[in-house]
């Protein structure tokens, strides 16, 4: 009968709790209840239990009263083990209020311990399931949440991310109305200050700041809550955080971190997190998980959590999160439960405000961190590799769109389309959730952002379509149809409108149709960065040829015509028919001034060679120059064993181990394929090559092309030479079938760029910023649209360096003297089929001497993601010029402009600045008082658009403004024109 008995009080100790968790009524209290009956044997042993275990672990705290509480201690335990051991062989009532008398003096200090239960929601976006079933879980968590409140009057909740916000105005207006009214109680805590809990590593600066604008925006207009109302930037989740994350952050009122990932290596559980301009955020980690619940196991993580930080209060996240759900009745009875227990902490449901508030208050006492927290997942800097093309795409559109309608809004009138920008920018910034932009969602994840970023760029491409050929078409072109060669030839040419709807739009970009009857073509050529760009472009010629301009097309010659009459021959890169119009693609140089503008014209007939910079081929091997390049080919690998920079005579590359040739890598399976990138189960370095041949060689271009195979996958990588350029392009584009498997692995394809350098470390560009990493052995490390590798020269006293360029990249590696940039990585899961089919993708190499600034590293890396704007227009008078040398001007060459568009709520106009090299300065910018007008008033700003605490901007002379930039700070002004 023993035996029985023992049995069963065991069973209902630990069987039950451990299997049917929500099995047993939780909602007691042994001074509250009447009926002590209803209480359980399960229930009061684990609160006694519980009581002495947090008894025990506060003697860690308090070492001076350790042997007067172990006595306590060992009375108490005493009590319940004599319980146990005489019929009935259980705990009664009487029994754990005798030991909780004898832990009396404990429980007095076990009280000044509170546990602040913060209730969330952690709702991914499309993570493992369809955007249906994310609008659908963000409803029926949000109506669970609303009716815990009308339970329990104490219960708070707090919620993060713009979006879900977004989706319940959307698709549920009643259920919105409800959050309004407890937002307004101060029930419901809103922790958004990002459209959605987004990645750190890959997303640009600019995006960043737009997370802080339209969010800001949402709810202030929605709730009628401040920027300094909304303190928290709520990222538990997120894989890892650039270190000017701080410097971004708090320009938008942002005070306060919680994070859980950042890095596998040991942080403090609440520090300064400081990025290198100095700026600061109190950051909160995560030492237990965010979607927790609400149990005894709660007060012995707080133990741990005050042994490191001295403190008696700590945040505990309850809730079911990753698909939702949030807080249950459960954790709610379970705190009010505990906070009745008398050797016990206190269990308090409260929001997070109140929490950082009490660490504001120790905030001497933290450590600071001055650096990124890094690294989590590096599988997912290469994963999905067209989520992440698309967002490169897109973030690139949006910025250059708000440019030109700018320049359209300030040079002819037109109305500036905040609302449409504003919704593009939101589609693209939703992708960035942490496991979209990362690649480590299902195939409907893919497929929707796929979505939202074609409607995007459909967007932001016609925009600035639009925004320019409104402004070409007040530019005066007439200097084409005048000049000293005519072509009469083009009186008889075909008036087929020139090509109708042209070509080059997939990614948004401006058409090359042309909508003229006939006659020399005139092309407006707009520069849409903020410095000189001296470049080869390529434009189409459409439908030369026909009955009415007799002779093949392939046998003419076309010229370029300046505005001041100069004229230089085309060069004819390619030709064809593209939906029932005929073409020629022509090359040829051009100059255009920062933002500005430059007219051309094409025409048929002859030209001497062009005097300037030509491309040479080099006679005694496989290879060409440029007045910037010398490079020649390897004709096994393909690869580069010359890569010369002509300034510091320095060759960068290996004769012996070519660059910029194929690396395949297969991994070994492993779980969460997506996330983590596993040991090397087999490699192919070089790939073998099918052909290698010279398939391009003008005054203006040379390109020679090598064509491989990898099982069913064609791959043909591209290595071009433009005059005026001073890198080397490599274009790879890839027909690729390779698929991952548990039973398989990962393919994986990598290029590789082997130096001459001793002493190696890399510099990457992040978020309004880079870093320098001294990581070089293999590591995969995140970077955005540049990495620099530098170093000694091998056997010279020399330094140099490489200097790698992407457009649409981000896992890159060091080793040793080998940089390396990874372009496909086929995981299987949770997506089994993420990368067959078409890829194309850009690189290009910069070899220099010494160390190169960093702002030029950022220059390179801008052009080189976004291309000269060409407008095809017609000859026509008009009352802007044909050339607009300089819109703007900025020095030092150490501060960049990243953003120029029109304020959000006045007619004002937004100047972003950023320091690079480390050095503070005041910057001077100067604007052209011909085509914006007199400058009024300069003024700095936040990321909000809003007055800065300081301002140290001002107007000086010319037409200019200057402003303090610290090393490595962001400074945004507002300008006021005189014509606004």
């Amino acid at each position: 009968m023993k035996k029985i008995i023992i049995f069963a009080a065991l069973f209902e100790l630990i069987i039950v709790p451990v299997m049917f968790p929500f099995a047993v009524d939780r909602e007691y209290s042994l001074e509250a209840d009447a009926d002590r009956s209803l209480l359980s044997f399960s229930q009061l042993q684990e609160r006694i239990q519980s009581e002495i275990e947090f008894s025990r672990c506060l003697l860690k705290l308090y070492p001076d009263r350790e042997q007067e509480w172990e006595k306590l201690i060992k009375k108490a335990e005493a009590i319940v083990s004599g319980a146990l051991k005489t019929p009935p062989y259980s705990i009664c009532h009487e029994d754990v209020k005798k030991a909780e008398a004898v832990l009396a003096p404990i429980g007095k200090t076990a009280k000044t311990y509170t546990i602040h239960c913060v209730g969330h929601a952690h709702i991914d976006m499309n993570w493992m399931w369809s955007w249906p079933e994310t609008v659908a879980v963000t409803n029926d968590t949000f109506i669970t949440v609303l009716k815990l409140m009308d339970e329990f009057p104490d219960f708070c909740f707090t919620q993060s991310q713009a979006s879900v916000y977004e989706i319940v105005k959307k698709y549920n207006p009643e259920l919105f109305a409800g959050i309004k009214k407890r937002v307004a109680e101060g029930r419901w805590e809103i922790a958004a200050v990002q459209w959605v809990e987004g990645d750190k590593n890959l997303a640009s600066g600019e995006s960043l700041a737009r997370h802080l604008l339209y969010t800001r925006h949402f709810f202030k207009e929605n709730f009628n809550l401040n920027a300094e109302d909304l303190p928290l930037d709520w990222e538990p989740d997120t894989f890892g955080h650039a270190h000017t994350i701080p410097a971004i952050v708090s320009r938008a009122a942002v005070k306060y971190y919680y994070l859980c990932r950042g890095g596998k290596w040991k942080k403090p559980p609440v520090f300064w997190w400081q990025s290198s301009d100095g700026s600061r955020i109190l950051v909160n980690l995560e030492t237990t998980w965010y979607n927790d619940s609400i149990g005894p196991h709660n007060a012995f993580a707080m133990v741990k959590f005050s042994e490191k930080t001295g403190l008696k209060d700590w945040m505990n996240v309850y809730g079911v999160g990753d698909h939702g759900g949030g807080p249950t009745r459960r954790d709610i009875i379970r705190c009010h439960e505990m906070t009745a227990w008398p050797i016990f902490p206190d269990f308090k449901l409260t929001t997070t405000r109140e929490y950082y508030a009490i660490l504001e208050e120790h905030s001497d006492s933290f450590p600071i961190l001055d650096r990124e927290l890094n690294f989590e997942f590096p599988g997912c800097y290469t994963s999905q590799s067209q989520i992440k093309k698309f967002n490169r795409i897109g973030e690139n559109q949006a910025v250059e769109a708000e440019t030109a309608a700018l320049l359209a809004f300030k040079l002819v009138g037109k109305d500036y389309p905040s609302q449409q920008l504003g919704e593009a920018w939101k589609k693209i910034l939703f992708g960035h959730f942490h496991d979209i932009l990362p690649g480590s969602g299902v195939r409907a994840t893919r497929q929707y952002q796929s979505g939202l970023f074609q409607q995007a760029v459909a967007a932001t491409g016609m925009i600035k379509t639009n925004s320019l050929r409104t402004i070409a078409s007040r530019i005066n072109t007439s200097f084409s149809a005048a000049g000293k060669n005519p072509a009469p030839l083009f009186e008889k040419e075909n008036r087929s409108m020139g090509a109708g709807a042209g070509r080059g739009t997939e990614f948004g970009d401006i058409s090359s149709g042309v909508h003229q009857k006939s006659g020399p073509r005139s092309i407006i050529v707009f520069n849409p960065t903020t410095w000189k760009r001296n470049e080869v472009i390529q434009v189409s010629i459409w439908d030369s040829g026909k009955e009415r301009s007799p002779g093949d097309i392939q046998k003419k010659d076309f010229i370029v015509r300046t505005s001041n009459g100069d004229f230089f021959p085309a060069q004819k890169a390619g030709s064809g028919n593209y939906w029932g119009h005929h073409y020629i693609d022509l090359m040829f140089p051009v100059i255009v001034g920062p933002l500005g503008y430059s007219s051309y014209c094409i025409e048929e007939g002859k030209a001497p060679s062009p005097s300037f910079g030509k491309v040479k081929l080099i006679k005694e091997a496989l290879g060409f120059e440029n007045e910037f390049l010398k490079v020649c080919f390897d004709r096994l690998t393909g690869g580069i064993i010359q890569l010369v920079d002509k300034k510091s005579g320095l060759d960068l590359a290996d004769r012996d181990n070519p660059m910029g040739v194929l690396e395949y890598i297969l991994e070994r399976p492993g779980a969460m394929s997506a996330w983590v990138i596993q040991d090397p189960k087999a490699r192919i370095c070089p790939l073998e090559l099918d052909a290698l041949k010279v398939v391009r060689f003008n005054p203006y271009a040379a390109t020679v092309q090598a064509e491989a195979k990898l099982n069913q996958s064609e791959i043909t990588i591209t290595y071009t030479l433009k005059t005026g350029r001073p890198w080397l392009e490599i274009s790879v584009d890839a027909f690729w079938l390779e698929r991952g498997k548990h039973d398989i692995g990962i393919p994986t394809l990598r290029m590789q760029f082997p130096t001459c350098l001793t002493k190696a470390s890399g510099r990457y560009e992040i978020p309004f910023g880079s870093i320098k990493r001294s990581l070089n052995k293999g590591e995969e490390v995140p970077g955005l649209r540049w990495a620099d590798v530098s170093g000694n020269m091998t056997g010279l006293k020399e330094k140099g360096g490489l200097l790698l360029l992407n457009d649409c990249k981000y896992g890159h590696s060091l080793s040793g003297s080998t940089l390396r940039l990874t372009l496909i990585r086929s995981s299987y899961l949770p997506d089994p089929l993420p990368e067959l089919g078409k890829h194309t993708m850009r690189m290009a190499l910069v070899p220099h001497g010494s160390e190169m600034n960093v702002g030029d590293m950022v220059r390179l890396g801008a052009a080189f993601n976004s291309p000269l704007q060409i407008i095809y227009t017609d000859n026509h008078p008009g009352s802007l010029p044909p050339h607009a040398g300089s819109l703007i001007s900025i020095k030092p060459g150490n501060v960049l402009i990243s953003c120029i568009k029109k304020a959000e709520n006045e007619n004002t106009v937004i100047i972003r600045l950023h320091e690079t090299d480390g050095k503070s300065v005041r910057a001077r910018v100067e604007v052209n008082q011909s085509f914006f007008g007199l400058l009024a008033g300069a003024e700095e700003v936040d990321l909000l658009e809003r007055p800065s605490q300081k301002n140290t901007a001002g107007v000086v002379k010319g037409n200019a403004f200057s402003v303090d930039v610290p090393a490595y700070a962001i400074v945004t002004v507002k300008l006021s024109l005189e014509n606004y």
